[in-house]
């Protein structure tokens, strides 16, 4: 998910004027470092109680890897989707946590479940309908192409292993993540993509559903 930018040329002292080539500020890479460790606690604090953890006296270290694999592979590179995209449009993009999104995360994870809204991509710049709707699309466009790959690897692997557990959980993640941020109402991606281009949306939605799909009813059987 991205968000509008406006008010952080005024505020934030890292900001410059944005460039073609990728950047990331001291700002951004600490709110980057701080979303990933967050996330990737909570999903350590669910997997441990989960099926996931046949041996939980001996498995922390896989599974804290597992989590940040996860979390890297879904949620940063969706938002780095957003981010490079942006400033391939010599727009000011840069990653911001929501601390009490991060907070609401880690405590609902010790429940069993991972209701997050960990940070969103800032962008600040002249851009159009048509800029704003590809830059929103980046971000699913990337789940789903995590998820294609995940699903293939899947398919060709034996399963049971730990790396097709992984794979697992990545094609399932990526899927939903990239699906439901396909919805078209704001905040979401999904609204800026119809604002650009109904063909767009509908062949993009459709691709994460039957993904979503067949991960749903092949890969978790």
């Amino acid at each position: 998910m991205h968000d509008s930018a406006d008010g952080l040329r005024r505020v934030d002292p890292d900001y410059r004027a944005a460039q073609r080539k990728i950047k990331f500020s001291r700002t951004e890479v600490i709110h980057i470092l701080a979303a990933v460790t967050v996330l990737s606690a909570a999903f350590s604090i669910i997997m441990r109680n989960s099926r996931l953890d046949p041996n939980p006296t001996t498995n922390v270290i896989l599974i804290i890897g597992m989590s940040v694999v996860l979390v890297v592979c879904s949620f940063l590179f969706h938002e780095f989707g957003h981010k490079f995209v942006a400033q391939r449009y010599n727009v000011w993009s840069e990653f911001r946590a929501y601390p009490y999104g991060l907070v609401i995360a880690l405590l609902f994870s010790m429940f069993g479940f991972l209701f997050a809204a960990p940070g969103a991509v800032y962008i600040n710049g002249d851009i159009d309908r048509t800029m704003n709707g590809k830059i929103s699309l980046a971000g699913p466009a990337v789940n789903f192409a995590i998820s294609a790959v995940a699903i293939v690897m899947c398919l060709v692997m034996e399963p049971g292993t730990f790396a097709y557990v992984v794979l697992q959980m990545l094609a399932y993640l990526n899927a939903f993540m990239g699906l439901f941020n396909m919805i078209p109402v704001l905040p979401f991606d999904g609204s800026k993509i119809v604002a650009w281009s109904i063909p767009a949306y509908i062949l993009t939605a459709a691709i994460g559903a039957a993904e979503f799909i067949v991960v749903y009813f092949y890969i978790f059987i």
